[in-house]
């Protein structure tokens, strides 16, 4: 069922659907400020979000990501409770796209500032948005669609952490290419600043899902339009009160199974049964699992 439309131009939502979803599609927003932090290149397009209730019922996201002439991030976004790959959701989000470009080209819709032209923006979406649901609704689409990502032959582990309520316990960088990315040289403080920037944004992601959403973000896939083969994907999963982050590229399959083997093995210490007080040294033998996540990749 295809619960949302929204269109999303840098952070502002122009447009949604259904005002239920509002704070959802907001997560958008915190998402790319964490992908304009570390690919600088702007080569990432974010592609599809996850989400789970309280009640483990799944809800995903996807999304055309555009990069538009003035640098600017514009988003077509349709959410419900579909597979990424489900025929009905890629043609509704195509024709959503399109039909709205027909309507009204990129400049436009980076430049609505009266309320006249606010208020023909609105109503003209509408329309697009009920025909789509006339059409959709009761149509199954049972075709394949590849707008699902991650199939590449090679596998690569960029980061992994874990973290307290925001607060970066243990992390490690593997891919040193995002810090260069950054414009700032490779040293033991820059990289210890960097995995604590990363870990914090992760949380903020995780915890506006949470409390702006009700929600808990479970999965995020990014198109890499530099490096084909290396899609990105960040997971998310916890231990208790602690958070588990991940960013990888590759086979989006094979790292979800990597990642559930290091989630299954690094849940089974006893210190996540504690309460996090601030000191790090009870958590320095941790390591030795983000050591080991090397050995599990290509490359």
């Amino acid at each position: 069922m295809l619960s949302g439309f929204a269109i999303i131009l840098e952070n502002d939502i122009l447009y949604c659907s259904n005002d239920s979803k509002y704070t959802t599609f907001e997560i958008v927003i915190f998402v790319q400020i964490l992908i304009d932090s570390i690919n600088r290149k702007r080569s990432w397009r974010l592609n599809n979000i996850f989400f789970s209730d309280q009640n483990e019922e799944n809800e995903s996201m996807i999304l055309k990501h555009t990069v538009l002439n003035q640098s600017q991030n514009l988003f077509y976004c349709v959410i419900g409770d579909f597979n990424s790959d489900t025929g009905i959701a890629v043609h509704a989000l195509e024709e959503f796209s399109k039909n709205t470009n027909d309507l009204f080209r990129d400049k436009i819709i980076s430049n609505l500032k009266t309320p006249s032209e606010q208020a023909i923006f609105r109503e003209r979406i509408e329309t697009v948005i009920f025909n789509l649901k006339q059409k959709y609704s009761y149509v199954a689409l049972n075709e394949y669609l590849d707008h699902h990502i991650g199939i590449g032959p090679a596998n690569k582990i960029l980061y992994a952490g874990i973290s307290n309520q925001g607060l970066p316990i243990i992390s490690k960088l593997y891919d040193n290419n995002l810090l260069h990315n950054t414009g700032k040289e490779y040293n033991r403080e820059n990289m210890e600043m960097f995995c604590s920037d990363l870990s914090a944004k992760l949380a903020t992601i995780a915890m506006n899902t949470i409390i702006r959403a009700n929600m808990h973000i479970k999965e995020i896939q990014i198109r890499d339009v530099e490096e084909m083969g290396f899609d990105k994907i960040i997971l998310y999963a916890s231990i208790n009160n602690y958070s588990v982050d991940f960013v990888a590229s590759g086979n989006f399959n094979e790292i979800k199974e990597i990642f559930r083997l290091f989630h299954d093995r690094i849940s089974g210490e006893t210190i996540f049964n504690e309460d996090f007080t601030g000191d790090l040294k009870p958590y320095k033998h941790l390591s030795k699992y983000l050591e080991e996540l090397s050995q599990y990749f290509d490359n």
